[in-house]
């Protein structure tokens, strides 16, 4: 069971949260939390408009106005914030004196509020943080409460942000973005559309399965991921067609575990495709890396054998008697049919992408070096064109 990751006997790290808060009702604990993490009391809530409007981002508000805190809010967080996003709401933070940031909201609104805390002490334009450890100070202390179940930004170290100009998506990366505490009540899931836990669950699938994939993988990370795995695998088509409090709460559950591999492990090429093509087309980013993620994982398998059994067993696939070339086949299919289970499209074509766009995109594809250095099975452009054209 434990032989998964290469290299094994290694040794490693592992980047968490200070303090995760999980459970239904976990919410009520938000005014201890706070108070535990400053003495301050100038707050900034970081949401969008849809938080607020359903009534959440109130109830986080009037939790703190009763614990003494004084409040801000700022809820212009869009889908995919762009550049411009993260600058204003840089600006925004720096304009007062705050000395506690929540999130709450989706991974948008958790990457945001990220950057609200870093910009508070780092003085620079947040497009001079792009990249891997390029942010010099600890940030304000931040609670972050996701209202979706997939993300799993509530336990990385990364805030993800669009360059419009490039058709592409970029983060900033650095243990400041890692929260003071992540405080996740499934219960705030509990009114998420059909489409919404459809894309934010299989960004959960992804981010476990991609895990399992890197080449920065280890023990703990697999065993991470391959829970996750097997919990949204089980409870994500339950929480799409009859969602209740159980398939909520383990969905909540599986996304925090898959965003803790994924801050350990990091994502490869399912992510990397979808990048290609998610901004230029406005393809929500689950249903991108959905939509990626069996045929990345079908190009990976010859590289990661040793753990087919396991991602099998995960899905409830029956592994006995079974080659690796079987399992891996099944595991491929399996995902194309929870896709189509949850009307996801399984093809490019499907979402207007022309066919001849194809040679753009995997250029595009052996651009994204960050990603790709971590994929088990090296991809030239011979191999992202059949990639692609698979994909179409």
């Amino acid at each position: 069971m434990y032989n998964l990751a290469y290299g094994s006997l290694r040794s490693y790290e592992i980047k968490l949260p200070k303090k995760i808060v999980f459970g239904i009702g976990s919410l009520d604990k938000l005014g201890l939390e706070a108070k535990t993490l400053t003495e301050g009391r100038s707050t900034l809530i970081v949401t969008d408009e849809n938080i607020a409007r359903i009534g959440i981002a109130s109830r986080v508000e009037r939790i703190l106005l009763d614990e003494g805190f004084k409040i801000e809010i700022f809820d212009k967080v869009e889908s995919e914030p762009s550049i411009d996003t993260a600058e204003a709401i840089s600006r925004y933070a720096r304009s007062a004196r705050f000395d506690l940031v929540i999130g709450v909201g989706g991974g948008s609104v958790m990457d945001m509020a990220k950057i609200a805390s870093i910009a508070s002490t780092n003085p620079k334009p947040v497009r001079n943080y792009i990249g891997i450890n390029l942010v010099e100070k600890p940030g304000l202390p931040h609670i972050l409460i996701p209202t979706t179940a997939g993300t799993g930004s509530e336990a990385t170290d990364i805030a993800v942000v669009t360059l419009p100009e490039d058709e592409v998506k970029s983060s900033v990366i650095s243990p400041y973005l890692l929260p003071d505490t992540a405080l996740i009540d499934p219960s705030l899931t509990y009114t998420l559309p059909p489409r919404i836990t459809a894309s934010t669950g299989l960004d959960a699938i992804s981010h476990a399965l991609e895990a399992l994939m890197s080449v920065n993988s280890n023990l703990i990370t697999d065993i991470l991921a391959l829970e996750a795995l097997k919990l949204a695998y089980i409870y994500l088509p339950e929480a799409y067609s009859s969602p209740n409090p159980e398939n909520r709460y383990y969905m909540s559950l599986a996304a925090l575990l898959a965003g803790i591999a994924l801050c350990n492990a990091g994502v490869c090429l399912g992510h990397a495709l979808a990048y290609t093509f998610a901004v230029k087309y406005r393809v929500p980013h689950g249903v991108s890396c959905g939509l990626t993620l069996p045929y990345a994982f079908e190009y990976n398998s010859i590289s990661i054998d040793r753990k087919i059994p396991c991602i099998a067993k995960s899905m409830g696939v029956e592994v006995e008697g079974r080659s690796i070339k079987e399992l891996s086949k099944t595991i491929k299919d399996n995902l194309l049919k929870l896709l189509e289970k949850l009307g996801i499209p399984t093809k490019l074509r499907q979402l207007g992408i022309e066919r001849n766009d194809i040679p753009t995109l995997a250029s595009k594809l052996l651009s994204l070096e960050r990603l790709l250095k971590r994929n088990p099975r090296t991809v030239t452009i011979y191999e992202a064109l059949e990639i692609i054209e698979e994909m179409w």
